[in-house]
């Protein structure tokens, strides 16, 4: 009787459930947040915290299994305490970092690759920010970054080891979840900045043949993995994070005139004879009027900009028992930009990461996402219809709205203010009301996968991924509106365009894998790919005019269409490739592949491109001769390979037709010449590089040097026009060039103490490059404005200007060189010279960060630098040319010369005709900056005081970007699209950084926000 009684009685006992407590620490008794803490055989499950705590529930005799990468799994059985406190051990073989390489991943230490890697930490660091190519700056050393402006949802131009191709497409493959993105700047389709980048666990950047290789065609500009993150096993985590806050322009140097300065400015520009002064109120206002014009003194930039709105909100789940973890994350992104009357940028993403055991040899994976988002467009151009010329152009004494003559604001019929239209005659805070312009993307991305097990040795991997975007944009001219008084017709009152363009890719990839251990020590893989991919383009447009109401938006109701036109284009890519990997004894490593593309973009006789690489690596630190040393890693790699470039329009091999209509019949016209001998752009990469660690990696770095050579350059080249093509160019292989450099990574943690941490890291860059030859060595002359030449010899992208030689302190004429080097009072673009060692390109740049944590409390700043680069200032010459009196000036324009004898000036009014010239050196600067790119300032609540609350983390925090810039450049030196309208990618000729011209200005912003997890 007494028996059954006991084995009741401890059966009662164990299913008496109880929270256990406790804190782990790693071996120096320091506390290990991120522990995988497990109910083991249940899914129960929990994580310690910043100071090592947990918290979970279980019964008396169950075991709690505790894991945590680079420590030994330590199991422990659940007594009578409510306490258990562990401390872990270091395990050598669970040590190694996982790093993702082509087409998988492997140890960092059997790796003879250039990989860099952005973790988590640095990406929330970034977050909110609505592109993810954004958060790459100063991340990673050989990673070149530069926002294309501060327009809300825009991307940024990234270039990794210098610039690889002339005109042809240099934005990297980035790859999600093993599907590679499609990207085409020349029709400006980047599916990047539709990714919420709070699902990103980690990016990896490839940047040496080992790796890119692998890609082969796509690979040569280097590859981005993007890894999102997944769910884990045990019970369902639910975090929140939400950020509200402000942005506002960078101040710039532009100190532009009050009303009473450039009135003053007018009257001396009349007395000197500037026709254009002449007609000014400066220059005929009596007295009474000129002091009502100073009443009026307007702020431009208060009247045409705000402060923008930012708000972030995210949502995940994820979850999982052994067969089967999910991941679902719900985002909404807004930014309303700092332009006054429009919506700006809007993005509601969700995703969905699963993982499914079927069998023990079989694994299925299925990641989805899709995100919507829309986007007003400011019109980007340098002319009246952009609001940011006109907060510097509008003169002061120009008020928003009319006034009488008592100084009231005039009103129309209906009691709304009439906005002026200024000297300009386009009033654009109206603008920007009744010529609306705006563009919605709906993009999915997909990718599923199924990994079968045939044996230990024998493996395949068969997943197919998609990328479509759906891209709608909508141009309008309401009735009434601006635009209508200078191209619209009053019997067909208002206009609009829309276009439609649907992207779809997909790529098939399969991979059979073997790999073996050979006598224990020797390791081999060998893999073979097949893989296909196809994108489907289609673009739809129409434009109509004569709307009755600017309220309904749709061209049904138009009296009259008035063009329309459809196009689909095709693209194929089908590979081949052979990898194969081998290490002895995790010692000596040696890698090598072979692929094969084949492009539709290049004529039967070029349509194939074969590209290979070979890599070695010493791990040095794994001799016996190394034991007891101060190095726990240590290891020398090199690498060599191709890569290849395919990044240009569909069809240049063929002579195109357009067709049109000619005596009411159908007519074909000539529009592009073809070149059936263009080829492939071809790369030959070389690295070298040593990695360490040392003082039980407390310290980390990494040095590479490289050298890659770009072969049978892709460039449209310059065509008579008599041949018959509408751009008048052709695409031709037309040289080589050359980049080199060395990169420097460096991480340590100064100090680590238990309630303190201080890590300090950075990376940076130095780069050369060099035109190494050309067709017949002729020299090509280039850029937006023909102010860039590439020579023989010369750095790429070098400029190409007329020198400046100062003023005549005599008579205060400005005076240039000639071509020859003699000083002339006269100017010619025939005096055109190229500048060595100047060009947009920085001689070196990169990023470091400082990270202090004590106890709860975090701070960590991430900065940015760039140093050598040079940029075309063509906003500071608008802003001081004599022949733009009309418009208002910078107050540095009253620095002219005045008498004989001044130095340091302006030139003289009197010659407008030759100082107005923006292409010289005159107003070439320095690009050099320092910025303070994010300080973020956090607090974790410690554990035991949200217990009771059911909460398992909570976390405030507060986050600045660009709030702080050291630069001598006059204006915002992170430059770059000068202006849209002037050259952007896919132009001819278009070099990013060259010129600033009123673009969309950098933005620095402010956020607050709050992240709690359940």
């Amino acid at each position: 009787m007494l028996t059954p009684l006991l084995v009741l009685c401890m059966t009662f006992s164990f299913a008496q459930e109880k929270t256990v407590t406790g804190n782990v620490t790693d071996e120096n008794g320091l506390p290990l947040p991120g522990v995988s803490v497990v109910v083991v055989g249940t899914t129960t499950g929990a994580q310690t915290d910043f100071d090592g705590n947990y918290s979970i529930t279980a019964s008396e005799g169950q075991q709690l299994q505790f894991s945590y990468l680079g420590q030994s799994t330590v199991t422990i059985r659940i007594g009578a305490s409510n306490v258990i406190d562990v401390q872990m051990q270091e395990d050598a073989e669970t040590l190694e970092e996982v790093v993702v390489v082509g087409y998988g991943s492997k140890s960092r230490e059997l790796s003879t690759s250039a990989v860099s890697t952005v973790k988590t930490e640095a990406i929330e660091a970034f977050v909110p920010s609505t592109s993810i190519d954004n958060i790459l700056q100063g991340q990673a050393a050989g990673v070149q970054v530069t926002a294309a402006n501060g327009r809300p949802g825009n991307t940024a131009f990234v270039q990794i080891r210098g610039v690889g191709s002339i005109n042809a497409q240099t934005t990297p493959l980035y790859v999600i979840d093993g599907t590679p993105i499609p990207i085409d700047t020349e029709r400006d389709f980047n599916p990047i900045n539709n990714l919420n980048p709070a699902d990103i666990e980690s990016l990896s950047i490839l940047k040496d043949a080992a790796t890119v290789s692998k890609y082969g065609s796509r690979g040569a500009n280097g590859v981005v993995l993007i890894t999102t993150k997944k769910g884990r096993s045990g019970d369902a985590r639910i975090n929140f994070r939400s950020s509200y806050g402000f942005g506002e322009r960078i101040p710039d140097p532009f100190d532009v005139m009050n009303a009473a300065q450039k009135l003053e400015l007018e009257r001396q520009y009349a007395e000197l004879g500037v026709n254009a002064a002449t007609s000014l109120p400066g220059a005929n206002a009596d007295d009474a009027e000129r002091a009502r014009l100073i009443g009026l003194d307007t702020n431009w930039e208060e009247e045409l900009l705000r402060k923008s709105v930012i708000q972030s909100n995210s949502l995940t789940v994820s979850g999982g028992n052994e067969d089967i973890t999910y991941f679902l994350s719900l985002g909404y992104d807004k930014n309303t930009g700092i332009i006054d009357r429009i919506k700006g940028f809007e993005r509601v993403s969700a995703r969905l990461n699963t993982t499914y055991n079927a069998k023990d040899w079989l694994t299925l994976g299925a990641n989805i996402s899709l995100s919507r988002s829309t986007t007003d467009l400011p019109r980007d151009r340098n002319n009246v219809q952009n609001p940011f010329r006109g907060m510097y152009d509008y003169n002061p004494w120009d008020p928003l709205f009319l006034r009488d003559g008592d100084g009231n604001i005039q009103r129309d019929s209906q009691g709304d203010p009439i906005y002026n239209p200024t000297t300009t005659g386009f009033p654009i805070a109206l603008a920007l009301q009744t010529e609306p312009e705006d563009r919605r993307d709906f993009t999915i991305i997909g990718n599923l996968s199924a990994d079968v097990r045939f044996s230990d040795n024998f493996s395949n991997r068969f997943s197919v991924g998609a990328v479509s975007n759906r891209f709608n944009r909508t141009s309008r001219s309401i009735a009434g509106g601006v635009l209508q008084g200078f191209i619209g017709d009053a019997n067909f009152p208002g206009t609009q365009t829309d276009n439609f363009n649907l992207d779809f890719e997909y790529n098939v990839n399969n991979l059979f894998t073997y790999s073996d251990t050979f006598n224990g020590v020797h390791n081999v893989s060998a893999s073979f790919l097949l893989e296909y991919n196809e994108n489907i383009r289609t673009d739809l447009r129409a434009t109509s005019r004569g709307f009755p109401s600017p309220d309904i938006p749709y061209q049904e109701v138009a009296a009259e269409p008035t063009a329309a036109g459809s196009e689909e284009a095709r693209r194929i890519l089908f590979s081949q490739g052979l990898f194969v990997d081998y290490d002895y004894d995790g010692k000596y490593i040696l890698s090598g592949s072979v692929r094969r593309d084949g492009s539709s973009r290049f004529g039967p006789e070029n349509k194939y491109g074969y590209f290979y690489s070979a890599s070695a690596a010493w791990n040095i630190a794994n001799e016996n001769f190394m034991e007891g040393s101060i190095f726990n890693n240590l290891k020398l790699r090199a690498s060599y390979g191709t890569s290849g470039n395919q990044n240009i329009p569909d069809n240049e091999f063929l002579n195109l037709l357009d067709f049109n209509t000619y005596n009411g019949l159908t007519t074909a016209i000539p529009v592009g010449v073809g070149n059936p001998e263009i080829q492939w752009e071809s790369q030959a990469i070389l690295d070298i590089g040593i990695e360490f660690g040392l003082f039980n990696n407390r310290i980390n770095g990494v040095v590479d040097y490289f050298k890659k050579n770009s072969e049978d350059l892709l460039l449209a080249s310059p065509l008579s026009s008599t041949v018959g093509d509408e751009l008048d160019d052709i695409f031709a292989n037309v040289g080589e060039v050359e980049n080199s450099g060395i990169e420097v990574s460096l991480n340590a943690d100064v100090i680590r103490s238990e309630n303190f941490v201080w890590s300090l890291g950075g990376n940076v860059t130095f780069l050369d490059n060099e035109v190494v030859s050309l067709v017949n060595g002729e020299d090509i002359i280039t850029g937006t404005f023909g102010n860039i030449i590439l020579r023989e010899g010369a750095p790429l992208n070098s400029y190409y200007l007329v020198r400046y030689a100062g003023v005549n302190p005599a008579n205060g004429e400005p005076l240039y060189l000639d071509a020859d080097g003699n000083v002339t009072n006269e100017y010619s673009d025939n005096f055109q010279v190229l500048l060595d060692d100047k060009s947009p390109i920085a001689d070196f740049e990169g990023g470091f960060f400082t990270n202090f944590r004590y106890k709860g409390f975090g701070l960590r700043g991430d900065f940015v630098y760039r140093k050598g680069n040079h940029i075309l200032n063509i906003q500071r010459q608008q802003g001081i040319a004599i022949g733009n009196i009309n418009r208002n000036q910078r107050v540095e324009a009253f620095n002219y010369w005045k008498e004989p004898g001044d130095q340091n000036v302006l030139p003289s009014p009197r010659f407008q005709n030759t100082a107005d010239q923006a292409g010289t050196t005159r107003f070439l600067e320095p690009g050099d900056f320092l910025r303070l790119r994010t300080l973020t300032l956090d607090y974790n609540f410690p554990r035991e005081l949200l217990g009771d609350f059911g909460i398992s983390n909570l976390r405030i925090f507060a986050t600045g970007q660009n709030i702080w810039t050291l630069t001598n450049f006059n204006g915002d030196p992170e430059i770059g699209l000068g202006s849209a309208e002037s050259g952007e990618p896919g132009d001819q000729g278009f070099v990013q950084g060259e010129f600033n011209l009123f673009s969309y200005p950098q933005v620095r912003s402010y956020t607050f926000g709050i992240e709690v997890g359940f």
